[in-house]
């Protein structure tokens, strides 16, 4: 009877026992990274109290069973469910890691190296990477001194990723830059002064930027030839008579600000207002003179003396403006003005405003820079080299070529000629104030004209200048040898054939001649073609290599644990990976609190270098953590059994009692 009570103490204990793992589990299932407990039970001991015995056939006697006993149970076993993962929670932070597969983690307090599933690391005050909850140190490999970006897979150390060292990333030198694209031999640009433009910008050794500017134009060859013209002379008589002047637009505005439209107000009004704002000398009635070329402004009173001058006699709607003055701005223009003669010869009839340039006004009516020296009402008279009028020969060329213009001078006799260098556009403007120019003759003539034929498939690309990114200033090239290069293209199929020399698909600018900062950088055209595309070339440049100083922009974590540090020149430097630990019996790890395992005999040990965590398919994923893998579900189906367990086995010891009273109750 004794041996039931103490088989149910047994029972109570290894529940209890039980029920406290399951607690456990419960208490963590938030827990990053933790791993179940689960418990085994063992009986204990049995004691026997009749051996087995064999069967004896001579007799005729079977063979009897052993009679035993138990003395209740224990606690067989508790397992980690270490290699269930857990699930994946998001978290977005770049530092939070989860391995998918049996590695672990390896992390230093700085006496002892331990073992985690717990991913939440960041970064402390000096830059190391570490857990987030204890502050131990993640440990990984570092980056070869010898081998900058290179990995050294030795012994584990703590991983510093915003050492000072790792702040900014070197600027290099351009070396290589392509030229690609399509250039069309039907393209417009092809036929400005420099050809098709490309730039291309370069680093030198410091980071500062140069701009490359090209030009590829087609190579040509001289060919003779002849072509009919159509010369047709006509004779311009042209102004007598220039006059520099104001000729601002004038706006009117009352005393009280109100500005005065056309609409409304007597147009001989309005008249009036423009002569006596001009008129010299300023009449009685305007307060001021107006400075030729200025935005000034002069004030008119409409009194009885402006009225009379101008014959007004009646202002209509706008008879409340007598006896106010007027405010007149001037906008400040100053233009030249023809004019013609009148039957005394004064020059008093306005032809209009004409735009021409000083050079033309110096050269047709022999003032000498008019605007400067002139006064603005001089009269500029013309040349005695065209008083007689110009005459201007316009030639046609039956090819359809645009037209050209030659331009004489006719003296006063009419027979002496000068010819004039002039732009048709610069005086277009005199001539056609002159509606019936006299025909003087037309004629053909045959010129014999020497034409840039273009050479199909033939290009030279030309270095035409080097500047300072930041501000434009102009870099002397003068002395860095060839700036100008061949370029032949198959016309059979478009492609390529050579840059400068045969059998060279790309040309180099000794660009190392403008100091040690620079490097000879070689410029490969090997992906261009001369094909059709339209009109429209899309030839372009870009430099290969070559940076500016980085600075540092970010850290990332790849998934085989790599720490690379991305810089704001586009550079990126590997400078340690996470290195990870693998056991023989992962199951067999020592919990040590925080997340974190040590190892035990039977776990295996630890070499101090870690393995690779892709070398097994294994990989880290950044931004998200490992759950805990505590199932809620079968927790509570245990604790349900459990319980019962627990209420069955204090059952054992309840009857155990009961019989044991009844026992004592005989002596009664």
């Amino acid at each position: 009877m004794m041996r039931a009570l103490f088989s149910g103490v047994s029972g109570l204990k290894a529940h209890q026992t039980r029920m406290d793992v399951i607690g456990n589990n419960i208490a963590n299932v938030n827990t990053t990274g933790y791993k179940s407990k689960s418990m085994a039970f063992s009986d204990i001991l049995y004691q026997t109290t009749q051996a087995a015995t064999g069967s004896n056939v001579g007799v005729g006697k079977a063979g009897t069973n052993p009679r035993q006993i138990g003395l209740g149970v224990k606690t067989g076993a508790i397992n980690t469910s270490i290699t269930t993962p857990g699930g994946s929670q998001s978290t977005g932070n770049p530092f939070d890691l989860k391995i998918k597969g049996d590695s672990f983690f390896v992390v230093n307090d700085g006496t002892s190296t331990y073992f985690t599933k717990d991913g939440s690391f960041n970064v402390d005050n000096a830059g190391y990477l570490c857990m987030a909850n204890t502050g131990y140190m993640v440990m990984g490999w570092l980056e070869d001194p010898n081998n900058p970006g290179t990995i050294a897979q030795s012994s584990v150390r703590p991983i510093n990723i915003m050492g000072e060292e790792y702040a900014t990333f070197d600027a290099a030198s351009t070396t290589a830059a392509s030229i690609y694209g399509i250039l069309d031999k039907h393209d417009d640009q092809l036929s400005n002064p420099n050809g098709k433009l490309i730039d291309i910008q370069t680093y030198d050794a410091r980071g500062y930027e140069y701009n490359l500017k090209f030009g590829i134009k087609p190579n040509t060859s001289k060919v003779e030839s002849s072509k009919d013209t159509t010369n047709t002379e006509k004779l311009y008589q042209l102004p007598p008579v220039l006059k520099y002047e104001d000729t601002s637009e004038l706006t009117f505005f009352t005393a009280a600000g109100d500005e005065l439209k056309s609409s409304g107000i007597p147009s001989a009004l309005i008249d009036a207002l423009n002569k006596a704002a001009t008129a010299d000398p300023a009449p009685a009635y305007r307060t001021r003179a107006h400075k030729a070329g200025t935005k000034d402004f002069v004030e008119i009173e409409i009194n009885d003396t402006f009225l009379a001058d101008y014959k007004i006699t009646d202002l209509g709607t706008a008879s409340n403006l007598k006896g106010q003055k007027i405010k007149v701005n001037f906008s400040g223009e100053m233009n030249f003005v023809a004019y013609g003669l009148d039957e005394n010869g004064a020059a008093t009839v306005s032809r209009g405003v004409v735009n021409i340039s000083n050079e033309a006004a110096v050269l047709l009516y022999g003032a000498t820079n008019p605007p400067a020296v002139a006064s603005p009402v001089a009269e500029l008279k013309l040349s005695a080299d065209v008083a007689s009028g110009l005459l201007v020969t316009d030639k046609a060329f039956s090819d359809g070529s645009p037209t050209q213009y030659d331009f004489q001078g006719v003296a006063a006799d009419g027979t002496t000629k000068k010819a004039m260098t002039l732009e048709y556009k610069d005086i277009a403007k005199l001539l056609s104030m002159d509606a019936s120019p006299k025909v003087q003759s037309q004629y053909t003539t045959t010129e014999k004209i020497t034409q840039d034929t273009v050479i199909d498939g033939s290009f030279t690309i030309t270095l035409l200048g080097m500047t300072d990114s930041s501000d434009g200033t102009e870099v002397d090239i003068s002395n860095i040898g060839d700036t100008s290069f061949a370029v032949e293209y198959d016309t059979d199929n478009g492609k390529l054939r050579y840059v400068g020399a045969e059998g060279s698909t790309s040309f180099t600018l000794n660009l190392s001649t403008l100091g040690g900062e620079f490097s000879n950088v070689t410029f490969d055209m090997s992906n261009s073609t001369n094909v059709d595309n339209g009109g429209k070339s899309t030839m372009e440049g870009l430099r290969d290599d070559g940076r500016k100083v980085g600075t540092r922009t970010g850290v990332s974590i790849g998934t085989d644990g790599t720490v690379t540090i991305n810089y704001s020149n586009g550079q990126m430097r590997d400078i340690a990976q996470i290195a990870v630990a693998m056991f023989d019996n992962p199951m067999g790890l020592q919990n040590e609190g925080d997340n974190c395992y040590s190892t035990t005999a039977n776990s295996g040990g630890f070499n101090g270098v870690g393995v690779d965590i892709s070398a097994n398919g294994d990989y880290m994923t950044s931004g998200v953590l490992e759950m805990s893998n505590v199932d809620l579900s079968q927790e509570f189906t245990d604790m349900i059994t459990t319980q019962r367990g627990f209420q069955a086995n204090s059952r054992i010891i309840t009857v155990s009692d009961s019989i044991l009273e009844e026992l004592v109750n005989l002596k009664r």
